[in-house]
């Protein structure tokens, strides 16, 4: 991959996790903070894409486990934009800023599968990735907070169904991801 890109990516990374950490902030000081590893989630993902990217300048194979908890999430979470923010549209009105928002986890959410797609994943990596989000999924289900979203006119079952969905990806994708992963070393063991 181009150099020069990795190191736009990760300027933008930071930009990206600096800005939703500004944005959020009001909101997740009002949070407990035993809530903040499940609650929290814009500033995060861009910044493990962040770590992630700086491994790779390095000429580095980045850490399993770093990738994993960042670009399966980071998927995820994308996955429920293309939900949420249409639907929110559906509910209330069409809004601009609700349009942004899919952008905006479009650019760490398409890091992230290209990350998915390119590098090997141990299934231990897959599987504690996979797991801490349906954990956080949870815990942000329970806690009404779904990254911090604005649930106007949501019924609680539209509630429910969103967060389903993503409960099962966060479970598909993982076995999606290890079944690639195991094609593709048996081939490399074929030659």
């Amino acid at each position: 991959m181009n150099r020069r890109l990795i190191i736009v990516l990760i300027i933008l990374d930071l930009i990206w996790s600096t800005a939703a950490l500004i944005y959020d902030y009001p909101v997740i000081i009002q949070t407990p903070i035993y809530y903040w590893p499940f609650l929290i989630v814009c500033p995060v993902f861009p910044f493990l894409l962040t770590l992630v990217w700086s491994q790779i300048y390095r000429d580095k194979t980045p850490n399993n486990y770093l990738l994993a908890f960042a670009a399966i999430p980071s998927v995820i979470y994308l996955t429920a934009s293309l939900i949420y923010y249409p639907t929110w549209m559906i509910l209330n009105t069409f809004d601009w800023y609700a349009l942004g928002q899919i952008f905006w986890v479009a650019f760490y959410g398409i890091q992230a599968f290209y990350l998915l797609m390119k590098f090997s994943y141990t299934k231990t990596a897959l599987w504690l990735a996979g797991a801490f989000l349906i954990i956080s999924l949870t815990v942000q289900f329970k806690t009404k907070t779904l990254g911090f979203q604005d649930f106007t006119n949501f019924s609680d079952s539209l509630l429910l169904i969103e967060y389903l969905i993503m409960v099962i990806a966060a479970i598909l994708l993982p076995i999606l991801i290890s079944n690639r992963t195991n094609k593709s070393d048996n081939k490399l063991l074929r030659q």
